[in-house]
């Protein structure tokens, strides 16, 4: 039960044309060489187009209609929502189809996530893609909330999601709605936290449990703010109705969100620029985690 006394940790809300950029620009999560990731100059392209003060100004409220309409909360459906937009905005590019099930005797094979047609190269191109967000423990990359992780999505991506287009009954179906693929993509951008004190990484994102925390933070200048996960993307956004709290304000909040509902994502601002930002875990989570792990 919450404490009618211990103040609520201020959140923040999503800048849904600056998790747009972000999707279509950020860096994939891997570099393994056994998937075709979608090249550079395809992102820059992309990230271009959407980045003109212009687009902005005409789109940015369709595209804030568009992604609040979906009544799903789940971060991988607001990704492809963005994706869905640039596809459908980008006047380099056609959308044949989204999630577009593969099902044979009513067994469903597969789907596949975007299927598009590329119109400066006249080729239809199935991509995959997901945002994944993962904690390091030991050598192993695993999700939040340890059902996921990164070893594994990528060999399922390689091994099922993107081999599922030559299977010899699926060939058909995609002939049967006049689908063709031509060229295959994965498109998988997020950030890797690593365990906070973690020096050695140079990396901005960590996790830490909560005296770990505290041990590095205490003594900080800065207000803190729940991260929800449509805030998980682009830099958080700056609040001005709800002011943030300092960290001896916020402490009875976070521990009791850690307590209810495990990992928080939270960031710190100064003067509303986020300075840092990272997963606080509950005590036993890096146990759990691995236990998640080879």
């Amino acid at each position: 039960m919450t404490d009618p006394d211990t103040p609520t940790l201020p959140s923040t809300y999503p800048d849904h044309w600056d998790n747009l950029l972000w999707a279509l620009t950020t860096d994939d999560i891997s570099e393994t060489s056994s998937l075709p990731w979608l090249p550079s100059e395809r992102r820059a392209e992309l990230g271009d187009f959407f980045a003109a003060p212009a687009m902005r100004a005409s789109l940015e409220n369709i595209l804030r209609t568009f992604v609040e309409s979906t009544s799903s909360r789940r971060l991988g459906v607001y990704f492809e929502n963005l994706w869905t937009f640039a596809f459908r905005y980008h006047p380099q590019y056609q959308l044949i189809a989204r999630n577009l099930p593969l099902r044979v005797a009513g067994k469903t094979l597969g789907e596949l996530d975007f299927v598009v047609r590329y119109l400066p190269h006249d080729v239809t191109e199935h991509w995959e893609v997901a945002v994944k967000f993962y904690l390091q423990i030991a050598e192993a990359w695993v999700g939040p909330g340890l059902k996921d992780r990164l070893d594994i999505k990528l060999a399922r991506t390689r091994d099922h999601q993107l081999p599922i287009i030559h299977q010899p009954e699926v060939k058909p179906l995609l002939r049967g709605q006049s689908i063709e693929i031509q060229r295959q993509w994965t498109l998988m951008p997020g950030r890797r936290f690593h365990p906070l004190g973690n020096a050695a990484t140079g990396e901005d994102y960590w996790w830490a449990d909560w005296p770990g925390f505290l041990r590095t933070f205490a003594d900080k200048p800065w207000h803190w703010l729940q991260l929800p996960k449509q805030c998980w993307l682009a830099p958080c956004a700056p609040i001005h109705d709800t002011p943030p709290l300092t960290l001896t304000d916020a402490t009875g909040a976070i521990t009791e969100k850690l307590n209810a509902r495990g990992p928080l994502c939270i960031a710190a601002v100064d003067k509303y620029r986020e300075v840092t930002r990272g997963f606080i875990v509950p005590n036993d989570w890096a146990s759990r985690a691995q236990l998640a792990t080879p």
